[in-house]
């Protein structure tokens, strides 16, 4: 069963404000690691480029959508949301959120003893009706990071629930130097781009740092 991710970007209207965002993420974060064994991934991160030094990014996987509907229910997350819905002026925009769920990923348990993991939130759109046979391309970039790239610590690729023409991926690697050096150069990289780059119509990428919670926890066995 495919994982479901959300990924929140929000705008602080100031650096303390971006501060007081940071603070009430990450108190959720510590209650989805103590209590939660179905959220198993809950990032906090902030966007590595001094032009936008007021995004805040939270990155959360859950198991399943009724990890989802508990997490929403929990009095950790309805308190961030009244924060959130009553302090209004600590936002300079309204919250993007992204709901996807895994098409292709993995989770190394390393990435949460890397010290200064390097991460890549990208979206890509692609042409009507192309995103299908996209996936294929993807496909075997996940699986030659997952077993010939020990510093990429961590890759999903993502089908957003709500753009059918658009992919989303989160990676995360050991460095900057991993990805650029290694990662980018890689044959399956460099053919997912030839062979799907001209079905592609944007591209965008964020890269971010992680500044509070947790990037992996095992996922809870299933009775099935």
């Amino acid at each position: 069963m495919p994982s479901i991710v959300v990924i929140g970007h929000l705008a602080a209207a100031s650096k303390e404000a971006k501060r007081k965002l940071i603070d009430a993420l990450t108190k959720v974060g510590h209650y989805s690691q103590a209590q939660e064994p179905g959220v198993v991934r809950y990032a906090v991160t902030v966007s590595t480029d001094p032009q936008d030094d007021l995004s805040v990014y939270a990155i959360e996987e859950y198991a399943d959508q009724a990890t989802v509907d508990a997490h929403l229910a929990s009095d950790a997350v309805q308190e961030l949301i009244k924060t959130f819905t009553t302090e209004t002026s600590l936002f300079a925009a309204p919250t993007k959120v992204y709901t996807t769920e895994t098409a292709f990923s993995f989770t190394r348990p390393e990435s949460n003893k890397a010290s200064n993991p390097y991460i890549v939130f990208a979206t890509l759109d692609y042409k009507d009706g192309t995103r299908a046979g996209a996936f294929d391309g993807w496909k075997a970039v996940t699986s030659e990071s997952q077993n010939n790239e020990p510093g990429t610590l961590a890759y999903a690729i993502l089908k957003d629930k709500d753009q059918e023409n658009t992919i989303r991926t989160v990676e995360v690697y050991e460095s900057e130097k991993y990805l650029w050096d290694v990662h980018a150069k890689s044959a399956a990289v460099t053919n997912n781009k030839a062979k799907y780059g001209d079905i592609r119509t944007n591209l965008k990428f964020a890269f971010l740092k992680v500044v509070a919670g947790y990037l992996h926890k095992e996922r809870p066995s299933s009775n099935l």
